[in-house]
């Protein structure tokens, strides 16, 4: 498995994490002043980013993402993942980008594929 897998693995995890362990995760994937983007939202900074994953974990109970297959280069990966759901069935899946700093994710762009 490369970096970039597993720190994509890694960050997956994040979305699914309990509310105590979620933050400090977070933390060892993604830079301080992390930028997050997706259809419905923009935010930035771990405690931005968490919150938002805590929504989703809200909305979407026992629900979890699959990292499916990773590219990188020159400190940007582009993953395709898959959000699976309680029964394992496919909920969504799509496409994320993100810039890397110092080992870790920057700037993070989610695209949702359509069904």
């Amino acid at each position: 498995m490369t970096d970039s897998q597993q720190l994509w693995n890694d960050y997956a995890a994040c979305w699914s994490a309990g509310p105590g362990e979620r933050i400090a995760a977070l933390g060892a994937v993604a830079v301080d002043e992390v930028a997050y983007r997706d259809p419905g939202t923009e935010v930035s900074g771990l405690p931005g980013l968490a919150a938002y994953m805590a929504g989703f974990a809200e909305a979407f109970p026992g629900h979890r993402f699959r990292i499916d297959e990773v590219l990188d280069h020159h400190d940007r990966s582009l993953a395709r993942w898959t959000q699976v759901g309680e029964q394992g069935e496919t909920a969504m899946a799509g496409v994320s980008t993100a810039l890397h700093r110092d080992g870790r994710l920057a700037d993070i762009t989610g695209f949702f594929l359509p069904a």
